[in-house]
C-alpha cells in the first residue's frame, strides 16, 4: 500500500506542476485535428481518397495502403516528439525527490528505499503511459471508424513508445540520484537519445577510425545502451502492420533498464540524507 502511495504522489505532484495537464491537453489537440481534418473518402469499400487539413490526394489508393501509411505517421511523431517531451516533463521527479524536507518526510516513514525509489520511477512511467495510450487508442480508434479497418497492431506501436521512455528514464533516474539535479540529467538522456542513430551506423564510422579500439568502444556502446532509432523503427513496424524482423533491441534495451534501476537504488540506498 505505501508502494502504491508513492506512485498516486507523482501522479498528484504532475497534476499540481500541470505535467499531467499539458500532456493531456496536447494529446486531446491532435484528437480533435484527426476528427476534424482527416477525411476518407472510400470508394467500393477498398479504395479510398484521403484529404488532410483540405489538401486531397490527386489519386484514389487502396485503403489499406492509406490506413498503414497514416498510422505509420502518427507513429514516427509519437515517437520523436511524445519522448522528447515526456522527458522534460519528467526530468524534476528524482531530483525534487531528493530535496530536503521532501525526501526527510519519506525516509522518516516504515518505508524502504527501494519502495521510495521504485513507486517514484513507477509514478513517472504511469502518467506518461497514461498520456500515450489516451492519445494511441483514441487516435486508433477514430481512424478506424472512419476507414473501418482496424490495425490492432498500432496499439502495440503504443507499448513499444511506453517502454522506450521507460528505458530512457532509468538512465534519467541514475543520473538524477547521483547528480540532484534535472537539467543535467536531462541533457545526457538527450545526448543519447540522439546518439543512437549514429551507433547504428557505426559500420560505416570505422573506417574514419585511427584504431580499431575505437570500434570496440563503439561496439560496447551500442549493445548496452538503449537502442531508441531500432525502438523507433520497431514501432513504426507495428504501426504499419509490417513483420518486426529482430526483438533484440528490446531485450538489449530492458537489459539496461534493470542496470540502470538497480545501480540507481543501490546508490539511492547509501546516499545519506
Amino acid at each position: 500500500m505505501k508502494f502504491l502511495s508513492i506512485i498516486q504522489l507523482t501522479f498528484r505532484e504532475s497534476f499540481y506542476k500541470k505535467t499531467f495537464l499539458g500532456f493531456l491537453a496536447i494529446s486531446s489537440f491532435i484528437i480533435l485535428l484527426l476528427i476534424f481534418a482527416l477525411n476518407l473518402d472510400i470508394v467500393d469499400g477498398a479504395q479510398s481518397s484521403i484529404s488532410l487539413f483540405g489538401f486531397e490526394s490527386p489519386d484514389i489508393v487502396d485503403l489499406d495502403v492509406i490506413v498503414s501509411g497514416v498510422e505509420g505517421v502518427i507513429s514516427v511523431m509519437l515517437f520523436t516528439i511524445g519522448i522528447f517531451m515526456a522527458l522534460f516533463a519528467t526530468s524534476s521527479l528524482i531530483p525534487s525527490l531528493l530535496q530536503s524536507g521532501f525526501i526527510d518526510l519519506f525516509i522518516s516513514k516504515p518505508v524502504h528505499r527501494l519502495h521510495i525509489l521504485g513507486g517514484r520511477y513507477l509514478g513517472a512511467i504511469a502518467v506518461v503511459a497514461f498520456n500515450i495510450l489516451y492519445l494511441v487508442i483514441l487516435t486508433w480508434f477514430i481512424i478506424s471508424i472512419k476507414s473501418g479497418l482496424w490495425n490492432w497492431n498500432f496499439l502495440l506501436s503504443g507499448f513499444v513508445i511506453i517502454f522506450t521512455f521507460a528505458a530512457l528514464f532509468s538512465l534519467m533516474t541514475f543520473l538524477g540520484v547521483i547528480s540532484g539535479s534535472g537539467p543535467f540529467a536531462l541533457m545526457i538522456t538527450y545526448l543519447i537519445l540522439f546518439f543512437s542513430p549514429l551507433l547504428l551506423q557505426r559500420d560505416k564510422i570505422y573506417a574514419l577510425l585511427s584504431s580499431k579500439y575505437y570500434g570496440y568502444i563503439f561496439d560496447g556502446l551500442y549493445y548496452f545502451l538503449p537502442k531508441t532509432a531500432e525502438l523507433g523503427n520497431i514501432s513504426t513496424q507495428l504501426a504499419r502492420g509490417i513483420p518486426v524482423d529482430s526483438w533484440m533491441p528490446v531485450w538489449t534495451s530492458f537489459a539496461f533498464m534493470i542496470i540502470m534501476f538497480g545501480v540507481s537504488a543501490f546508490v539511492f540506498h547509501k546516499k545519506d540524507f
